[in-house]
């Protein structure tokens, strides 16, 4: 196989596979990954699990005697430390997120891989068909 395609179908077979392991509620990941935050001296807790929601919620009932406002800000600083937490937790996952330009660069070049392969195969196409005329 074309060395271009043989690239291009294996980019497909490994996204096909990662998607899939996302996709499998079986997955050991499901209940492994998690980030976790604190606030408040640890007297607020929070879980975000692998599909970037809220898990667990916990507070310690000496916190409610805090004013509403102050004990939202707490909530909001656990929450956010779990998500930072998760999102330290998956390889690569900064770079997809937060580098848009270095995913459009990848999409570009593989849209390019692929149009070139295409050519290819239209060529190799047009070329049998030349041959089978010719007969």
């Amino acid at each position: 196989m074309h060395q271009d395609g043989q690239r291009f179908g294996d980019l497909l077979a490994q996204s096909s596979r990662l998607l899939s392991e996302l996709e499998d509620p079986r997955d050991p990941v499901e209940h492994t990954l998690q980030g976790s935050g604190q606030a408040a001296n640890g007297q607020v807790s929070a879980v975000a699990g692998p599909d970037g929601r809220l898990r667990e919620l916990i507070i310690n009932p000496r916190v409610m005697r805090m004013a509403s406002e102050d004990l939202a800000r707490e909530i909001l600083t656990a929450v956010n430390a779990a998500l930072d937490d998760l999102r330290a937790s998956i390889p690569g996952l900064e770079t997809a997120i937060m580098d848009p330009k270095a995913l459009a660069g990848s999409l570009d070049g593989m849209q390019d891989d692929v149009m070139r392969r295409l050519d290819e195969f239209a060529s190799e196409i047009e070329l049998t068909v030349r041959r089978l005329e010719e007969r």
